[in-house]
Formats: C-alpha cells, structure tokens, sequence
C-alpha cells in the first residue's frame, strides 16, 4: 500500500511502512518532549526552592537538588550543569566547601562534647589559668598592660560625660564622653592613645565602662578641672558634667591575679581614697 504526497512538482509515492514509522517516530518525539519539559520544570522547581534555603543550609540543599535531579533521568545531565554553576558561585562567598565544612563542624562538635565530658568529672579543680590568658596578652601594648593592673589595685575610678544642660535633660546633647584620669594615673607613656587602649581592653573583657558614679562624688572635683572636660564645657553656654565610672570586670581581675605581679605596687599612691578628712555627720557626699 503507497500514499501520495505533493513537493510542488507532482505527487510521490511513499510506502506505508516509511509513514507508520515516521508517524510512530513523531509520537515518540513529542512524548520524549513532553516529559523532558515536566521533568525540567519539576526539577527546576526543587532548584529553586534549595536556593531558597542557603541562608541556613547552602550546600546540603543544593546536594539535595543534584541527587533528585539525578532520579529524573535524561534532563537531570542538563540540570547538573546548572546546580554545579550555582555551587561554584556560592562556595567562595561561604569560604568553604560542602565536605571541608562537614569535616570542620564535625571536629569543633567533637571538642565540644569533650569539655563537656571533662565538666562531668568530679576530679578536676577549677582551672585559674583561662585558656584564653596567653592569647589576650599578645594583644595588650604595654600602656594597657599598665592600665589594667592600676586598676586592680587602685578599684573603681570616676569617669564624666559632659553634655549641653536642658529642662529634665531632654534634648541634651553629648560634647564630650569618657574623660577620666586613668592613663595619667598608671604611667602610660602615649596618653593622648587613652581610647584606644579603652577600646581594646573592653573588646577583650578586662575592663567595664558603667552608668554608675563611684561613691565618693568629691572625686569628680578633679576630673572636671582637666583640660578636655574645662575645654568641653566651654563650648556651650550651659553644661552639665554626668558622673560615671571605670573598673576591672570580674574576669579582668582574675587575668590580673594570674598574669602580673602586683606585690609592693601601690598605683602611684591611688591605691587608697584616705583623705585625712575629719568627718562630721553622715560623711561626705554620696550616692545615699
């Protein structure tokens, strides 16, 4: 059995057999098609949604797509490409990859467990040595050094903030913060570089710059008089001068007791507020 077909010169006979097979070929095609696109848009689909989760778990979603991808056969070998261009892009933004990454969560784990482990035995003592002392002073320049031990010694010291004065402090204005005596006190030799070395010691812990004045306020007397706080005041019509205070944070002291020696030092003489003072009454004035 033949058909007949038209080029534009005149029909043509083609076998049955050749158009059954062109047709059967056809319908393959299309169907091969037809899969081929779900497949893709459900794979496409699974892609997007583990990008979606690389906030928390970047390339354990993006395993998840190349292993799914690779169930769904013949469009999986496109897909792969794109899920590796998408890996390749966000491994150096995250700084490592998927195993390196497993391996390094997988040993901090383990060292975790095991101070844990060590906490649950009855026989070691408390360890006064914090891991951390050698490491903080290779941080410390020698003025901090200096600073931290004076303050060991010499307790909490007074520290003001200058500010414009206003009705009930509302609307005030900040001209000068954290001026104190500190870096004076314990010899330091660069003392313009007092915030700095502040700066430092409260990153690493040592030191606690807090809201509450000391107890004795006559100890502002001093630091009001001092350049930085007459020249701050000076710069508006009316100031007010708002007492606080610096001392050693509870693990600065210990890092002190372990790391210097501060037998027979006597913070220049700071090391008491004796004044001599004949008190009559309640005392001198404070924060009662």
């Amino acid at each position: 059995m033949t058909e007949q077909h038209t080029n534009g010169s005149g029909p043509i006979d083609v076998p049955a057999s050749g158009v059954d097979r062109a047709a059967r070929l056809a319908h393959d095609a299309v169907g091969s098609v037809g899969a081929a696109a779900e497949a893709a848009i459900a794979a496409t689909s699974q892609f997007w949604s583990a990008l979606s989760a690389l906030g928390t778990a970047p390339f354990e979603a993006t395993s998840s797509v190349i292993r799914q991808a690779n169930e769904l056969n013949p469009v999986s070998g496109l897909l792969n490409g794109g899920v590796r261009t998408a890996r390749s892009i966000v491994t150096p933004v995250l700084g490592a990859e998927p195993d390196e990454n497993d391996e390094e969560m997988r040993a901090l784990r383990k060292r975790g467990n095991r101070l844990i482990g060590i906490s649950h035995k009855s026989g070691p003592c408390y360890r006064k040595v914090h891991p951390s002392f050698p490491l903080i002073l290779d941080e410390l320049t020698p003025d901090e050094a200096r600073i931290v031990r004076f303050l060991a010694v010499a307790g909490k010291q007074p520290m003001i903030d200058v500010r414009t004065k206003s009705l009930f402090q509302v609307g005030s204005e900040l001209i000068a913060s954290d001026i104190n005596m500190v870096a004076e006190m314990s010899g330091c030799r660069w003392r313009e570089h007092d915030r700095n070395y502040f700066a430092n010691l409260i990153r690493l812990g040592l030191v606690v710059f807090s809201p509450e004045p000391v107890d004795d306020f006559r100890r502002y007397a001093l630091i009001e008089v001092q350049p930085k706080a007459v020249a701050a005041i000076a710069r508006t019509k009316k100031a007010i001068t708002i007492y606080r205070s610096i001392y050693l944070s509870d693990f600065g002291r210990q890092f002190v007791e372990v790391c210097f020696d501060t037998a027979g030092y006597h913070a220049g003489g700071w090391d008491s507020n004796e004044r001599g003072d004949k008190t009559i009454g309640k005392g001198p004035p404070s924060r009662r």
